[in-house]
């Protein structure tokens, strides 16, 4: 359910461009580790390696309560989400996510600790926060081509093919 008319939740996103949801969730499901830019308090980005599951709806990030990205998304809740590519020919793609994080609420921490792929021991440690969307951008390569799919709440999707 979109939250404004420029971000949604994933589950909006993938009834909105289901194809292309499908296969950006595909690149971020591919390795376990994605990268996170945060902004720290002076202004400069931060980049950390972080797990990004995609399920339930929501596109998850969960992290230590008292780690600098935690900090970070507490301050200023915008982010960058890049994907870890396959190969140097991007045949399958490089996903990036644009958006905001919002605070996990209770009912939102129990799914995501029953869902979660390892036994969470202890949930108060953890900072869990779900991703309201921005701006989806998927790069391949196809036929020589560069092909830049992009996809935002207000614009829809729209595909450039670069030689």
């Amino acid at each position: 359910m979109s939250t404004t008319s420029n971000v949604m939740s994933w589950a909006a996103f993938a009834e909105a461009c289901g194809e292309l949801a499908g296969r950006v969730q595909e690149r971020f499901e591919n390795h376990q580790h994605a990268v996170m830019a945060t902004i720290r308090r002076d202004g400069s980005p931060r980049m950390s390696g972080m797990e990004a599951p995609i399920r339930d709806g929501h596109l998850w990030l969960g992290m230590e309560q008292t780690s600098a990205k935690a900090a970070d998304l507490r301050r200023d809740s915008r982010l960058g989400l890049h994907s870890t590519p396959d190969d140097e020919d991007l045949a399958a793609g490089d996903a990036r996510i644009e958006g905001s994080a919002v605070p996990a609420d209770t009912d939102q921490l129990e799914v995501f600790v029953r869902g979660h792929h390892h036994e969470i021991d202890d949930s108060v440690r953890l900072a869990l926060f779900t991703v309201n969307i921005a701006r989806v951008v998927l790069v391949r390569v196809e036929d020589r081509h560069l092909v830049v799919e992009t996809w935002t709440p207000s614009g829809g999707l729209t595909e450039r093919r670069i030689s």
